[in-house]
């Protein structure tokens, strides 16, 4: 969320309705959406995809069927998730593409009653996405015990992108709490992303360690 716009108007198509190279060259562009508030939902719910394929596989088998109303719960979680990310990913966009104009204001002359509520969008979004991602992480850290062997390097895989969009969410967050006015509210959000991101470690390792044993 930190690109310098150009002239060019921003596209009207959906992210989610792109080719993956689409979406890799609006991303490298020089423009100010998509940014990292948009990559980082995708990471998520790539990581809530993949987290998914590990339960697919796992479904069915013989080994597993004690706990297959687990696995069709996590199932339909990781589900929810993907879509709520996917749905982020659009409204990070719809958020900075709003808050953008207004920043090239000098801070006495812009217009607080369309400032606050951009500024705030662009904070709540991405804590929202740190959320969900860690919600994700902690489905993997369940599944580690429940899934079948060959997709258990998958779900590692699942882990380690949702560790790393709670992680991104917390820089996210963090660059606009600078301009946030009320420092007490400024600083309670930084200390939940930081605790969403400790968080997000601690498990990560847990699911590291017990995947490589």
């Amino acid at each position: 969320m930190q690109k310098i716009a150009t002239s060019e108007p921003p596209s009207r198509v959906p992210l989610t309705d792109r080719t993956v190279h689409a979406f890799l060259q609006l991303l490298a562009a020089k423009t100010p959406t998509p940014g990292g508030g948009s990559l980082t939902a995708l990471t998520g719910a790539l990581a809530a995809a993949q987290a998914q394929m590990a339960v697919a596989y796992t479904l069915g088998k013989r080994r597993f069927a004690a706990v297959e109303p687990e696995l069709r719960d996590y199932s339909a979680r990781l589900d929810k998730a993907m879509a709520l990310l996917e749905e982020l990913m659009e409204e990070d966009r719809a958020a900075y593409e709003t808050l953008h104009p207004l920043l090239k204001f000098p801070p006495e002359k812009r217009p607080a009653a369309d400032f606050a509520p951009a500024l705030l969008a662009a904070i709540r979004i991405p804590q929202t996405v740190g959320v969900l991602a860690l919600q994700v992480l902690e489905i993997c850290r369940g599944l580690v015990d429940k899934t079948t062997p060959p997709l258990l390097s998958d779900l590692g895989v699942a882990a380690g992108l949702a560790r790393a969009a709670v992680e991104a969410c917390e820089l996210n967050v963090r660059v606009n709490l600078e301009l946030l006015d009320d420092q007490a509210q400024a600083g309670l959000m930084a200390r939940e992303a930081a605790a969403h991101r400790q968080a997000a470690d601690t498990l990560w390792r847990d699911i590291f360690q017990r995947l490589i044993a």
